[in-house]
């Protein structure tokens, strides 16, 4: 059976990144695309909750572009989150009317890899072993709220504060051309994942 997918971006810099996704998507018999272009700007929370909603409930994943534009969410006066990016995201997140919470997936562009990631040497105390690990740095974006967020209980990496990029975030964290390369992949392990959401300590809204 395809996937059924909604691509959140932000329109400055990831349209491009969307329209080539489309493209791939469209030459798939794996993946159905049902993201659109509409501008919600001038609409009210409750219409594009709405809105959001009567899209969102024929997809199962929700792919994040994670552009230098899109690492952190846009505010208002008194730090009013006001980004329609953030909307897509929370509302993936929520359990929606005969439907459950979306996969979610966020894939950052090269030139948007310094800002999310950076490279240490970590040396465990439980196995003793050394290794190159990422860290994932703190940025205001609820996708982030939503990595290395899996119940001690089902942790795969049994090392302290050290997580299996694949099995111990709801929200994996791809390069682009990782993605491009193995979509397939990734967009069937983020509906793995929605299955067993009840592992994951979900955070909806910040």
């Amino acid at each position: 059976m395809a996937h059924r997918v909604f691509i959140s971006f932000r329109f400055s810099d990831g349209e491009k990144y969307k329209n080539e996704l489309s493209e791939i998507f469209d030459d798939s018999t794996e993946v159905i695309n049902c993201s659109e272009n509409e501008d919600r700007s001038k609409l009210s929370d409750e219409t594009i909750r709405r809105y959001l909603y009567s899209k969102l409930k024929t997809t199962s994943v929700t792919i994040i572009l994670i552009t230098p534009e899109a690492i952190n969410h846009r505010k208002k006066y008194a730090n009013i989150y006001d980004d329609w990016m953030y909307d897509e995201i929370r509302y993936s997140l929520e359990d929606r009317e005969n439907n459950r919470c979306n996969g979610i997936i966020a894939v950052y562009t090269e030139d948007a890899k310094d800002s999310l990631i950076s490279e240490t040497t970590h040396i465990c105390n439980v196995c003793n072993k050394k290794s190159t690990i990422y860290s994932i740095n703190n940025v205001d974006n609820l996708f982030r709220k939503n990595m290395m967020n899996v119940k001690l209980k089902y942790k795969t990496n049994p090392c302290y504060n050290v997580f299996d990029s694949d099995k111990d975030s709801f929200c994996s964290l791809v390069s682009w051309e990782d993605f491009k390369k193995k979509y397939s992949y990734y967009i069937e392990l983020a509906e793995e994942k929605r299955e067993e959401s009840y592992k994951y300590e979900l955070v909806k809204r910040l």
